[in-house]
């Protein structure tokens, strides 16, 4: 047995094919790492279009009071895009935009709208004031402000809007505390920033007793990100990054996932065939061997190596991950939200873990190959029809989220993905673990039993 399988590993490893691929996957691995580190930007905020609004304001009639405040917000845009390109840094355009709008505004209305010059001088020294310290990147001076604010609001509110005041208060003297800049490239900043975003809404709806169905999806999607927030600020981690080797670790079976299932039905799908194409198998009936030794030497290959090759493209994408996007992110913990609270796993961890929980997708695939190879002696045909089986396994699993059709109950699809075991979610279709392993092992049981009596039959006198 031992030598029939140590012959198996030494023809795979001659596999032209075998290399073919791994060279393949390198290349792609390269690709996913870049494009995590830089990817597309997606932001769909509107670019301010000066020319057009200069010319809009050529063209209104200030003795219409709707043009006058038509003048007035266009003339408050201008400038703030002005200062905008003056100070461009993260912490400068994040000040400008939250605390100078609303003050150039009334400095302009006081101007044009009010006509009154000495409320317009107050405001105008206040702009200057509050631009010189952001010339100066005293950041700090706002926090102060913003700080002496929400105490105020503390002192004169009640019920769920003195409860959201106590809230943002405690963010406020957080990001003091720790000293965050209201910088966008800061992991602190931006929990900070969703807290506060949220903060109204979540608090609003918690403590709403009529929700809607949709809005207790609301309520519910804003408890899992806030508690992840406030978890980046309570451990000071950056658990979010999305351009990191971890990331990419998380979303390995996403990413990679198809390049595992080519490795297995290659293998599988040809384990058996090949030896058939190249008229090898009547030199194997010639050994001591019986043929179900024979088969199951090959079968045992096509079980081993299906984890060793998650694991041997796990390591290349961690080596080439870990050149273009360095290592430190691995140190990071995965973060998920339960109804029990926060639960984290180490990064390698929780890869492995997915790893293991999607070993029954692979293993029906491949065993599926196996058996196609071995009834039909074709390479061609246990590939293309372990493909399309899977496809078709993704297609049924999809419909049988929205149609419940008794027939999807028996198809292997709705059951042979355990990962949310590990996310620590739900069966999708509501099925037991138990159910699950009893339905994957019944589809290998049948599979098997097919190829053990094609194969222990087959007539080779004309091979």
């Amino acid at each position: 047995m031992f030598r029939l399988m140590k012959n198996e590993i030494i023809k795979l490893l001659k596999k032209k094919s075998f290399y073919v691929v791994t060279f393949i996957f390198i290349l792609f691995c390269i690709l996913t790492n870049v494009v995590y580190k830089n990817p597309l930007d997606s932001s769909l905020a509107e670019e301010v279009d000066i020319n057009q609004i200069e010319d809009e304001n050529q063209h209104l009639d200030l003795d219409n009071s709707d043009d006058l405040l038509i003048y007035v917000e266009n003339l408050t845009t201008l400038k703030v895009e002005e200062f905008m390109q003056l100070y461009s840094n993260n912490v400068a355009t994040y000040l400008i935009k939250n605390n100078l709008y609303s003050i150039i505004y009334k400095m302009y209305e006081s101007k044009y709208i009010l006509e009154d010059d000495q409320l317009y001088q107050k405001y105008s020294l206040e702009v200057d004031h509050k631009i010189l310290k952001i010339k100066n990147n005293d950041w700090h001076y706002f926090l102060d402000e913003r700080i002496l604010y929400l105490e105020e609001r503390v002192s004169k509110t009640t019920g769920t809007e003195n409860e959201r005041y106590k809230a943002l208060l405690e963010l406020a003297k957080y990001r003091k505390d720790q000293d965050v800049p209201y910088d966008k490239d800061n992991y602190l900043h931006n929990s900070i920033l969703y807290l506060e975003e949220n903060m109204y809404e979540y608090i609003n709806l918690l403590h709403d007793e009529n929700l809607t169905f949709e809005e207790e999806n609301r309520l519910q999607f804003l408890k899992e990100n806030m508690s992840i927030h406030e978890y980046v600020l309570e451990h000071e981690q950056d658990v979010l990054n999305e351009h990191t080797l971890r990331a990419v670790l998380m979303n390995f079976s996403g990413e990679f996932g198809i390049f595992i299932l080519i490795y297995v039905i290659m293998l599988a799908g040809s384990i058996v065939s090949e030896e058939y194409s190249r008229g090898t198998i009547k030199y194997l009936f010639t050994k001591p061997f019986k043929r179900r030794t024979i088969l199951t030497s090959k079968l045992l290959i096509v079980i081993l190596f299906i984890p060793l090759i998650m694991l041997f493209m796990s390591l290349i994408e961690i080596l080439i991950g870990g050149i273009i996007l360095g290592f430190d992110s691995i140190h990071v913990p995965i973060i998920l939200y339960t109804s029990g609270g926060i639960v984290s796993y180490s990064t390698i961890k929780y890869l492995l873990l997915l790893l293991f929980s999607s070993l029954p997708i692979y293993y029906v695939i491949g065993i599926l190959a196996f058996m196609i190879s071995t009834v039909t002696l074709s390479t061609s045909a246990a590939i293309t029809i372990s493909f399309l089986f899977y496809l078709l396994g993704n297609v049924i699993s999809n419909l049988a989220l929205i149609y419940s059709f008794p027939i999807f109950k028996f198809f292997v699809s709705l059951y042979w993905d355990f990962s949310y075991l590990v996310t620590l979610q739900s069966q999708p279709f509501g099925a037991s673990i138990f159910t699950s392993i009893l339905v994957v092992l019944a589809y290998i049981f049948i599979m098997l039993c097919i190829a053990y009596v094609f194969f222990i039959k087959k007539d080779v006198k004309n091979i």
